[in-house]
Order: structure tokens, then C-alpha cells, then sequence
């Protein structure tokens, strides 16, 4: 085969002809029995050279199309990239809001959150900005664990209380809606951060939430001035709750704020400052300790104490009654004013979840005056062991069964809530409960705590709660949630 990619070493003119040269040398016989002139062979020299120019076309070849192969897939490359848009770099304040949003406000049935969104768009007010910012950056931070999230949270806090002083010491910007929500955000930025609430349950005016005075003061001076509004009477009914609230999770010294929301008035207050069942599980309350603390004649202790166990059970069977009527009556789609209400107008009872919260709200309430009814049952019958002939003028039941039995029902039925609400007893857990969760964790934390803070829950059922009460707590950002389950766990092992 002539020329089959070496250089050949024929003689130049067999390669001419095209035959097959016998390579004889000085001249090729072919040539000289044809008759022919044989011009001789090429030098070594321009064999060697043609071998090396043939490697190095390969090599340069090679390199050719090891270039066009990246720049295609350069091109894909980029063509990729400019099909599908990069992600948009959000500051963590838009971002954490956005989250904030969804675990709060979407359908929360909470007056106090859902004014929140507006002021959020709308406000210009520096300390509304940087108190909304302070929130929404300490919600996520917690729920990431992340301390720069927490830092940066904490920072926004300061200024937003610059800010606050500013403004309040202006008549016009004191007036202003923003200063209002102002010290409301404030405040439940206490429940996500709780760091100094043991120094505050210690104290003996309860500072749970340090803005409570400010918020009082500035809602009158409000008043007197005619800045009268809805945004009033929610952000007096979120003070209302946690105060009304605290008062059943045994800490006694929060009962020293309630007077100053008794003695509250405001043109726009056009009724008593409690609904009629949770008036009289206050007032119960208060006489119930004091029979049980007060130092009584005999026959008048007894008469007294007999007529408050019968008051008591009154007040226990309207709170089932009340609770059981909050269903889910209206759409969540119709305006504030058309929704019915629970709870002392605090929720608006909108959604299966909402009215599931109402009900283990008034059932905490009474999980609670049956626990005075028992211990005042257990009173009357010291009294009447002590002064043998001293009997009450009322007939009075044997309560003492019906009442346990009834205390395990309240239990049970307020654990069904919580876990209807909270996702627990779903088979996919709290992974599609993940929206208003936050909300829902705020809801259903009093109803947590006020019965892992029972004398008469049980030692296993007070596992269970502090256990669900740290996993929301992580879950939803709720500082105090997780906080409540720490201190109880730290109890619990001394």
C-alpha cells in the first residue's frame, strides 16, 4: 500500500508512477530495466522531519479540539446559567419578617398579631420599624440557633428604645398608632428573649413583661386626648390575657397587676373588664385563698367555705359550657368586626385550630378552680374533724370523687387539644403543622404550663408536657416556652 501515513522511501520516481520500488540503491533496478532515469531517494533528514511535523500537527490538533470542547461547555455552561435566575440575596430582616409573618399572622385568630403586617408596610415610624425588626430577627435566631441572628436582634432592641424615648418625649409622635405597637412588639419580644425573667418572677410586682406600666399610661393619656381606636382595645386586651393568665400558673405575684387593669378606665371601655365567667373565676379565686390563708371563727368558716366549694362547682360547669360552644362558627376570609369571639374577646374564632385554643383556654381556667375546690373540700373536712358539731347550714354533696374524676377528664381533654393543635398526634408530626406555629405554640403555652405547674397533673403527665413544652419552645422560637420547660426539669430534679 503506497503512503498509508509513513513517509515513503521509494525512490522519487516509483512514487511518481505509483508502483512499488525494490529500493536498490545507489538507483532502483525498476527504474533501470524500464528504461528510466532513477533520480535517487530523499535524505533521512526529511524523513525524521516529516515524522516530527506529523506529531507535532497531532499534538496541535489535540489542543484544538481540547479547546473547542471547553469553550462548548463554557457555553452550556452559561447558557444554563442565564436560563435559570440566580437566587436574590435578601437582607435578614426582610427575610426573617417573612418568616415571622407566616409563623404569626397568617390565620392566628390573635387580634394583637394581625395588626402587625399593616404597620409592618405602612409605618414609617423609626421605632416601630427597628421594634418589628428586633422581633421577627429574635424568632428566627432562635429557631436557627443562630447567635449572629440573636446579636444582630438585639441591636435593633436597643434601637428601637432609643427611638421609643424620642418619640415619647414628642406629643405628635406620642399620639401616633406606631408608638403604641411600639411598646406591644416590645413586649412580645420579652416572651422570645426571656434572658432576665428569673430576676423578674422573683420579683414581688411580677415584671414579666417590663412594658406593662408604659403601655397603661400611654393607652390613658390616649384617651384623654380622644385617640381612641380597635388598635386600643387589642393591644389592652393582650396585656389583659397575660396578666388574667399569670394569675393560674402559680406565681402569686401576679395577681399585683390585676387591680391596675381594674381600676383601667377609658371612654371606650363600654363594658366590665372580663367576661362574666372569667370575673367570677377571679373573684372565686381571690376568696378561695383568702379561706384558705384567713384565720376564721369556726361555724362562720365552715358556713363560708361551704357556700364557696358550691360557688366553685357553679363556675367549673360555665366554663365547660362556655368552652364547649367555642366552635368554629365563621370564615376566616370575613372582616374583624363579623367574626365571633372568645375568651374575652381575644380570639377570633375562625378556624378549627382557634377555637380548639378557646376551649383549652377556659378548660385551663377550670382545670384550675376545681383544683381550689378540692383543696377547699379538704379544708371543711379538717374543720369539721377540729370542732366536732360545727356543721354548714348548706347541704353540701360528697364532692371529693366527682371532682377527681372530673380533674383527670379537664387533663385529658386539654392534652387532645394541645395535640390536635401543635401537630403531635398527626402521623407526619409537627412537619405540616409548620405554618402559625408560632402562633399556635403562643396559644396553647398557659394551658402547658399551668398544668405542669399543677400539684395533681402526675409526675408522667408532667413529663410529657415539659417534653412538648422544650420541642415547640426550639420549634416555634418561643424563648419562654423553652425557658418554662428548663425551670420546670430543674425542679423537677431537686
Amino acid at each position: 500500500m503506497v503512503n498509508a501515513g509513513k513517509r515513503s522511501k521509494c525512490c522519487f520516481m516509483c512514487r511518481q508512477r505509483r508502483v512499488k520500488c525494490d529500493l536498490q540503491r545507489p538507483h532502483c533496478r525498476r527504474c533501470t530495466e524500464s528504461g528510466r532515469t532513477c533520480p535517487g531517494y530523499p535524505e533521512a533528514w526529511d524523513v525524521s522531519l516529516r515524522v516530527q511535523n506529523a506529531f507535532a500537527e497531532r499534538k496541535v490538533q489535540m489542543r484544538v479540539e481540547k479547546g473547542l470542547r471547553a469553550r462548548r461547555s463554557e457555553q452550556l455552561e452559561r447558557l444554563a446559567t442565564t436560563s435559570i435566575p440566580r437566587g436574590v440575596h435578601l437582607p435578614a430582616e426582610i427575610h426573617s419578617w417573612n418568616h415571622f409573618y407566616r409563623d404569626y399572622a397568617v390565620d392566628s385568630g390573635f387580634a394583637f398579631f394581625n395588626i402587625l403586617p399593616r404597620f409592618y408596610t405602612n409605618s414609617s415610624s423609626t421605632c416601630c420599624q427597628e421594634a418589628l425588626h428586633a422581633v421577627t430577627l429574635a424568632s428566627l435566631a432562635r429557631q436557627r440557633q443562630e447567635s449572629e441572628l440573636m446579636v444582630r436582634a438585639r441591636w435593633h432592641y436597643g434601637k428601637a428604645m432609643t427611638a421609643l424615648n424620642s418619640a415619647l418625649n414628642d406629643q405628635v409622635m406620642t399620639a401616633d398608632d406606631s408608638v403604641l405597637v411600639t411598646l406591644l412588639t416590645l413586649s412580645l419580644f420579652e416572651t422570645i428573649v426571656p434572658d432576665s425573667l428569673e430576676e423578674m418572677i422573683s420579683d414581688v410586682d411580677f415584671r414579666c413583661h417590663i412594658h406593662f406600666r408604659g403601655t397603661l399610661l400611654l393607652l390613658r393619656w390616649r384617651a384623654e386626648r380622644n385617640r381612641n381606636s380597635d388598635l386600643d382595645k387589642r393591644v389592652f386586651a393582650f396585656f389583659s390575657y397575660i396578666c388574667f393568665m399569670s394569675m393560674f400558673v402559680n406565681h402569686e405575684s401576679g395577681e399585683s397587676k390585676w387591680p391596675a387593669l381594674e381600676e383601667f378606665t377609658t371612654p371606650w371601655m363600654d363594658g366590665p373588664l372580663l367576661e362574666p365567667v372569667l370575673s367570677r373565676a377571679v373573684r372565686f379565686k381571690r376568696q378561695a385563698r383568702l379561706q384558705l390563708t384567713g384565720i376564721w371563727h369556726p361555724a362562720s368558716r365552715v358556713e363560708a367555705l361551704s357556700k364557696l366549694i358550691l360557688d366553685g362547682v357553679s363556675i367549673s360547669d360555665d366554663l365547660e359550657s362556655v368552652a364547649t360552644s367555642a366552635w368554629c362558627s365563621s370564615g376566616a376570609d370575613l372582616p374583624t368586626e363579623k367574626q365571633s369571639t372568645a375568651f374575652n374577646y381575644l380570639i377570633e374564632v375562625s378556624t378549627e385550630t382557634t377555637a380548639a385554643i378557646a376551649r383549652s383556654l377556659y378548660r385551663t381556667v377550670r382545670y384550675h378552680i376545681v383544683e381550689l375546690v378540692l383543696g377547699l373540700i379538704m379544708t371543711l373536712k379538717e374543720e369539721e374533724k377540729e370542732h366536732v358539731g360545727v356543721t354548714a347550714h348548706y347541704p353540701l354533696v360528697e364532692h371529693q370523687p366527682f371532682q377527681h374524676e372530673g380533674l383527670i377528664v379537664i387533663l385529658e381533654q386539654i392534652c387532645e387539644d394541645i395535640c390536635a393543635v401543635l401537630g403531635f398526634s398527626s402521623t407526619r408530626g409537627m412537619e405540616e403543622h409548620e405554618t402559625g406555629i408560632a402562633y399556635r405554640t403562643f396559644g396553647m403555652f398557659f394551658p402547658m404550663a399551668v398544668l405542669l405547674f399543677s400539684s395533681l397533673a402526675g409526675d408522667a403527665k408532667k413529663v410529657w408536657l415539659q417534653e412538648k413544652l422544650r420541642l415547640i419552645g426550639e420549634k416555634s422560637g418561643l424563648g419562654l416556652a423553652t425557658y418554662t420547660a428548663e425551670r420546670t426539669l430543674l425542679v423537677h430534679r431537686v
